[in-house]
């Protein structure tokens, strides 16, 4: 990490704000899924906006939370916090708003399988003759599913949804349908494009059976080579971090992400999964309104007035230099939800319990929104006690038309209730 991008960074923040931040460069890597990829288990489900391993057991370190602690995280994503915690014998539950995070995670948190059956299981589900049978894509009205994949593709994973639905076992049926779940990109000209999918035509997309088999068998292999002992509790549960579904002062510890500030709706960016896991279109609708306001498309933003003087002249500053890319009432609703998520954990945490939220600042063309000064004084004026701001890496904005003149922080705010 350059040493000049983050003292310009922090130019102009308060001595007692600064006396917080601390270098962390050790950490650059594993604030991203990079650490997850080659890992049996963890990389089962491709999650580019989750974090590493090596970082929650960094921050396990950290913040002396050790065998038999409990930890929580109120945006589980994918689970990595859930299985990191279990390779340090630390129980956790975590919550998220999305099924396809809870299936996810539970289905890689799943262990004590019938191995003989599972593998009878696959081999059946990959000999099942194909029928002709017309099968239709649940909803999605943004995007037209049949024109990202071939008609082949279509069909293919149609037919192996409904064959894997008829598994009776639930782990088994939850693991063949996870692998299903993991391949749906991979056998389609689709995209993911930052908050989008697009339609990129690709020669020599292999066969859903093909992808199918060797996911499979991959997932298979790993579950032989012993995968993750079951040991300490982890569990993810659905719910809305604004309101965790938990009893008070519960948790020894958090370790999370929140969705960061980048006007991304990832119902969008992960609706072809999320549609095969809901029953209907209507759904995924509805659960795009109970998302973080993160969005213009979510119904977050509570009406309740956020104690943050940062963030309030941020917005002066907003209105004065009147932005039009980026709709500047998001800032304002994606705090005020972040606030009633702090209030809520908050409850939820024993006292001395600590706390760490992994974020990334934004830039918009007039301003950079500093995400984790504004977060560190939110959680000051919830109750907690900031310890440090841990910076990972500090890099300069990339929203076109913006010079090398303002760089951002990605940060660690670490609390202690």
């Amino acid at each position: 990490m350059k040493k000049d991008l983050l003292e310009l960074s922090i130019r102009g923040v308060d001595g007692k704000t600064r006396s917080l931040i601390e270098k962390r460069p050790e950490y650059r890597r594993w604030v991203t899924f990079e650490g997850a990829k080659h890992k049996p288990v963890y990389n089962w489900f491709h999650y580019k906006e989750g974090f590493s391993p090596q970082l929650v057991w960094g921050l396990l370190d950290e913040m002396g939370l050790g065998e038999g602690a409990r930890v929580i995280d109120p945006f589980c994503g994918t689970g990595t916090t859930l299985l990191a915690c279990r390779e340090r014998n630390v129980s956790s539950l975590g919550v998220d708003v999305l099924p396809l995070s809870v299936y996810v995670s539970n289905t890689k948190l799943q262990c004590d399988y019938d191995m003989e059956l599972l593998a009878e299981q696959i081999r059946r589900l990959l000999s099942a003759k194909y029928d002709r049978k017309k099968r239709r894509w649940p909803e999605i009205r943004f995007f037209n599913v049949k024109k990202a994949m071939s008609r082949y593709a279509y069909s293919d994973i149609l037919f192996y949804r409904e064959k894997i639905m008829e598994v009776e076992e639930e782990d088994i049926r939850n693991f063949l349908f996870l692998g299903l779940l993991s391949i749906v990109i991979g056998c389609s000209n689709i995209k993911k494009d930052g908050g989008v999918l697009k339609i990129k035509k690709r020669e020599h997309v292999p066969p859903v059976t093909v992808l199918l088999k060797n996911r499979l068998k991959k997932m298979y292999a790993d579950l032989q080579k012993g995968g993750l002992e079951c040991g300490a509790e982890a569990k993810a549960v659905l719910g809305d971090a604004r309101d965790l579904p938990v009893d008070d002062e519960l948790f020894d510890g958090c370790i999370s992400s929140p969705p960061y500030l980048n006007w991304v709706d990832y119902t969008k960016v992960y609706a072809l999964e999320l549609s095969l896991l809901l029953s209907s279109g209507r759904e995924l609708r509805r659960l795009r309104k109970q998302t973080l306001k993160s969005h213009v498309g979510s119904g977050g933003g509570g009406a309740n007035k956020v104690d943050s003087p940062l963030l309030y002249g941020l917005m002066d500053a907003l209105e004065i230099k009147g932005d039009t890319r980026k709709n500047p009432q998001v800032v304002l609703d994606y705090f005020t939800d972040l606030a009633s998520c702090l209030s809520s954990l908050y409850n939820s945490l024993r006292e001395g319990a600590k706390v760490a939220f992994v974020l990334s600042n934004t830039c918009l063309p007039s301003q950079t929104i500093d995400v984790d000064l504004i977060t560190a004084e939110i959680s000051e004026n919830q109750g907690f006690n900031v310890k440090k701001i841990l910076v990972s890496n500090t890099r300069w904005c990339d929203v076109h038309g913006i010079i090398k003149e303002r760089p951002v922080r990605e940060s660690i705010v670490l609390c202690e209730k």
